[in-house]
Order: C-alpha cells, then sequence, then structure tokens
C-alpha cells in the first residue's frame, strides 16, 4: 500500500494591505466583524492590544463590551511594567482599526437605510489628491503632538464610480509631569460619490452612533451638514483606563468626509488633551482638508 500524500501548504495572502501592511487572514465567521478591515493594523515592531476580532490584538468596535481576563500589555501600569508607553501605543493604533468599524457596523446596526438607485449629488468642485494629509497640513494637531517617524500614512483610490481618499497618522505627546508617552492617532477619510446619493449613507452612520451612545453635536458652517460624535469608555476590564473617541463627520454634496481622533489615559494618572482643544483642532484642521480638495 502507497503513502498517502502530504497535505497541500497553505494558502498565501493576496498582497500588500493599506500601506503596504500585509493583509489579514479571511475570518471563518460568515457575517463581518466591525473592526476587521483587511491590511489595515499596526506596522511591524509595534505592540497589538489583546483581543481582537479579525485584527490580532484589537479590541471590538465602539460599544462593544471588552473580553474580561485579557493579559496585561508588557510595559502596561496593569503588567507592573513602568509606565504606559507600550499600553498607549496599542490602544492609539487600536483607535484607527476602530475607525473602519464604523464605516462596516453602520450597515449592520442600521439595516435598510442604504440603498441604491438614487441620483448622485453634485461635487461641488471637490477633486481627489494623492496625499490630503499633506495638502491639507494638519497645523493644529501637528501644534499638539509630534508626529511619529514615517506618518502620516496617505492612500487615494480613484474610480469611475467613487475616489476615496485616506491619511492615517499616529502622533505621541510626553507630559511635563511624566515619563510616559502618550499616543494618539487621526484616521482621515474622503469619499467623492459619483454614482450614488451620499444623504442616505451619511444619515445611516449618524444613527450608528446615536445606536452607540455616543454624544452628538451639529456642527454649523461646515458643509451641507456636520456633526462631532463623541465616546468616553473603559478600555479593559481594568475601569481606570479609557479611550476617547472623536468622529467630525462632513457631507457637502457628494462628498462625505470623516476625521476619527483617539487618545487614552488612566483615571488619576495621566490625562489627554481637553475637549475644546480637540474640537477646535478637529474644525481648525478639517476646513483646511477641504480647501485642498477644492472645497469652499
Amino acid at each position: 500500500m502507497g503513502t498517502a500524500p502530504p497535505p497541500p501548504p497553505p494558502p498565501q495572502q493576496n498582497g500588500p494591505g493599506f500601506a503596504g501592511f500585509p493583509q489579514q487572514p479571511p475570518m471563518p465567521a460568515p457575517v463581518p466583524v466591525p473592526g476587521s478591515s483587511p491590511g489595515f493594523g499596526p506596522p511591524p515592531g509595534l505592540p497589538s492590544a489583546p483581543g481582537a476580532p479579525g485584527t490580532p490584538g484589537a479590541p471590538g468596535a465602539p460599544g462593544a463590551p471588552t473580553v474580561p481576563g485579557s493579559a496585561a500589555v508588557p510595559g502596561s501600569a496593569a503588567a507592573g511594567g513602568r509606565g504606559g508607553l507600550r499600553r498607549n501605543a496599542t490602544w492609539a493604533f487600536v483607535g484607527a482599526i476602530l475607525a473602519s468599524a464604523v464605516w462596516t457596523g453602520t450597515v449592520f446596526a442600521v439595516p435598510g437605510i442604504v440603498g441604491g438607485g438614487s441620483t448622485a449629488k453634485s461635487l461641488r468642485g471637490y477633486h481627489a489628491v494623492d496625499r490630503i494629509c499633506d495638502a491639507g497640513k494638519l497645523t493644529a494637531f501637528r501644534g499638539k503632538y509630534k508626529m511619529v517617524d514615517n506618518y502620516p500614512l496617505e492612500h487615494a483610490g480613484r474610480s469611475e464610480s467613487m475616489d476615496v481618499m485616506r491619511c492615517y497618522a499616529l502622533m505621541k505627546r510626553t507630559p511635563s509631569d511624566s515619563e510616559t508617552t502618550d499616543y494618539a492617532t487621526l484616521d482621515i477619510r474622503a469619499e467623492l460619490h459619483r454614482k450614488v446619493d451620499s444623504v442616505p449613507e451619511f444619515a445611516a452612520l449618524r444613527q450608528y452612533f446615536e445606536q452607540q451612545k455616543y454624544e452628538i453635536t451639529d456642527v454649523p458652517g461646515l458643509g451641507e451638514e456636520a456633526y462631532l460624535a463623541y465616546g468616553d469608555e473603559p478600555t479593559s476590564s481594568d475601569k481606570t483606563f479609557h479611550d476617547i473617541n472623536y468622529y467630525l463627520q462632513v457631507r457637502d454634496g457628494g462628498m462625505t468626509y470623516s476625521l476619527y481622533w483617539t487618545d487614552n489615559y488612566q483615571v488619576g494618572k495621566n490625562h489627554t488633551l481637553d475637549r475644546e482643544t480637540v474640537r477646535k483642532a478637529m474644525l481648525d484642521d478639517t476646513r483646511d482638508m477641504l480647501k485642498a480638495i477644492g472645497g469652499p
């Protein structure tokens, strides 16, 4: 009797993901999980957070419960290490993953709202650029944080139906009263819709934030409609660690824009920028971004 043939080798990944990072392996679950966008994750050499669906090391979408008993990140206070540099870096990258999660989660949280067959809105002079953050400068946030080397990461895609511009920035700030370094992230996405009406999708996204119990404030004088969604929630079984999440959403004709900013803090240990400072920085940098892509 002959020997059975060896099993076939495992399939190879299909190529690079966003900004050259490797794509994640396919999810086994039949329903997409928020936060599992392929190819978007921390660059090599930086730590991952425990417990992410779809992306190694990242937690679930905003509002999702944290898995109890998660292992402490080396270097964090929970792990008995010095300060929180590595932990802060971890949750900074988590924030970028959550930004992508919102776009996926909206469809499942608000079924039936996003539909096809409607007429696209005018683009009003907006156009795609290859490097939106480079064009928009990020002056306000650069004044608060130092950009980490090799950031921001930028990408643009163009098609007959929609142009997409994406920018991800990792920044760090060392408080004067601490030996640790606080990290924050910006995730910016602008879309130019040529074939479909952007209004229903924009409305669905707002309903998603409402369902996740975010605090929502309208922003007058920015596009046709704009609002800021804010959330502050514990990040682990240790309730003293918090993520702060801000989403600025703008629609002007067929252009939709999102600026997601996240930072973290430990109650009684360190601090982050106050809400008004963040709000002003988001609005100032957004106005520069929109002008850079042809806005008023």
